[in-house]
């Protein structure tokens, strides 16, 4: 809990603002939905009630993240508590708030926030329901499942981890071939049934979404992706950490007797929860790319694996694991401390490029909100999605009071900030603000007059800078678009 107190602390006081996915959340917060362009209803879900609540101020769409992540720790020490012991809930708590992903995380509002903890406390349940077959247990199942596919579509790897711990192990079949298995299933189906509605009714624009993540329709192969997602796996669960349970499972290949924890079949139940999306995301990798946060549904059950073996063995395995615990501390002790200094000091300590996503939109929107008042702007028009959603976060109550559109590069939208056309009256004097140069030909080109103006520069500090080229556009004319290539 006091954990929690510090990070909710640095949420509360960091001078830096809102992300772009941060602030796109926000928006969808302002209108309840089952669904949003490009993930699952809870995270803005989340936003909107913490918002009606405080305001929609910065730290009130962060607010709820460290509290999740304390809930979290809390389902997987009553996990290990529950089916192991006191000490192994304990490490097990310990060894997932103190994640080097999770002091990072803290600060800031993402899907994987409620995923996880509903993943941890579905790990519970699911524990529970092959132990005592309850209805409770299975209740509480069929929920976190639900609402965790409510939260990130990555919780498809909890059905592999299931359906894998139904093939391998007889107590984990009974308990999901019974009665109560089936209303678990059963009522996740129900709760997840309005958002594929939702979908079915969008043209399966989430769905498609997540597909176009994979970014299969580029050059396949690369090795180098591959490397730095499992270099980065480091940093996302904590060097010693990561490496001890590299060395759980090659102990477990090449010397299976010195891992006697294997006797025990939760122990390969929980497995079942940690190398699917390890493995498939590494492959993915391989293959096109992956963000080093998409196989973190691993960790909650790695956290588990790693406290029994700690406990059961003792030894070189528990200072490792004590180690790691003091490694992170201090690392996330430091971070948390830093993030809540003024912005000079931390470019100082941290450099320009660590946080420059995090800066500067209150001064980009002033400057952009300067601009469309000197020339009488009708519509700010821009060719990047954070920019856009940075701009209507920081715009928000009129503060920048002409429309904000997104133009489309493609003939269909590839992001929330592209839904909204841009209409012939934003069109009439538009201030076009072209961020990107590989597309500022065909930008321009989708207008029947257009005006240089000159270059927007916002100084972000470190040496970095937020530049547009700025044009005066009228009548918009969009080009035909290719059609996608096979």
């Amino acid at each position: 809990m006091l954990l929690a107190c510090f990070r909710m602390l640095g949420v509360l006081f960091t001078p830096l603002n809102l992300g772009p996915d941060e602030a796109q959340y926000w928006r969808w917060s302002k209108s309840f939905d089952w669904g949003y362009f490009s993930k699952p209803p809870m995270v803005a879900w989340v936003i909107g009630a913490m918002t009606n609540l405080f305001g929609d101020h910065e730290w009130a769409i962060r607010f709820a993240s460290p509290i999740f992540h304390t809930g979290t720790a809390i389902a997987l020490f009553m996990a290990g508590q529950r089916f192991w012991s006191t000490k192994v809930g304990i490490y097990a708590g310990l060894c997932f708030t103190l994640m080097t992903a999770i002091w990072l995380s803290s600060g800031i509002m993402s899907t994987d926030v409620p995923l996880l903890f509903f993943w941890s406390l579905g790990l519970f349940f699911f524990l529970s329901l092959r132990t005592n077959r309850s209805w409770v247990a299975a209740i509480g199942l069929g929920v976190a499942l639900g609402l965790g596919f409510l939260s990130k579509y990555a919780m498809v790897y909890f059905l592999i981890g299931m359906a894998l711990s139904a093939l391998i192990d007889p107590v984990s079949r009974k308990a999901l071939l019974s009665l109560k298995g089936l209303a678990a299933l059963a009522l996740f189906l129900a709760i997840f049934a309005p958002h594929l509605v939702w979908n079915a009714e969008n043209g399966f624009k989430t769905v498609g979404h997540t597909a176009d993540n994979a970014n299969w329709g580029e050059e396949l192969l690369n090795p180098e992706n591959g490397f730095k997602f499992f270099f980065d796996q480091f940093a996302v669960f904590g060097p010693l950490s990561f490496l001890l349970l590299l060395s759980f499972f090659g102990l477990s290949i090449f010397r299976r007797n010195a891992i006697t924890q294997w006797a025990d079949r939760r122990i390969a139940v929980l497995a079942c929860f940690v190398i699917p999306p390890l493995l498939i995301i590494l492959v993915q990798a391989f293959i096109s790319r992956a963000h080093a946060n998409w196989a973190a549904t691993a960790y909650p059950a790695a956290c588990l694996i790693l406290a029994i073996w700690a406990t059961s063995v003792g030894g070189w395995v528990r200072k490792i694991l004590i180690g790691g615990f003091a490694l992170s501390m201090v690392v996330g002790v430091i971070f948390t401390t830093l993030v809540v200094l003024p912005v000079e000091t931390q470019i100082q300590v941290m450099g320009g490029n660590a946080t420059k996503r995090l800066r500067g939109w209150p001064e980009t929107t002033q400057q952009v909100k300067a601009l469309a008042t000197e020339y009488n702007a009708s519509a700010v028009i821009i060719d990047e999605r954070e920019i856009w959603h940075g701009l209507d976060y920081y715009g928000r109550d009129g503060e920048l009071a002409v429309p904000v559109r997104a133009w489309r590069r493609e003939d269909h939208p590839k992001s929330a900030s592209e839904e909204a056309l841009i209409s012939q009256a934003d069109a009439e004097n538009a201030l076009i603000l072209s961020y990107r140069e590989g597309d500022r030909a065909n930008l321009l080109a989708d207008f029947a007059e257009t005006e240089a103006i000159g270059e927007l520069e916002i100084d972000l500090g470190g040496n970095r800078y937020r530049r547009f080229e700025v044009y005066i556009g009228r009548g918009f004319e969009p080009k035909p678009r290719p059609l996608p290539t096979t």
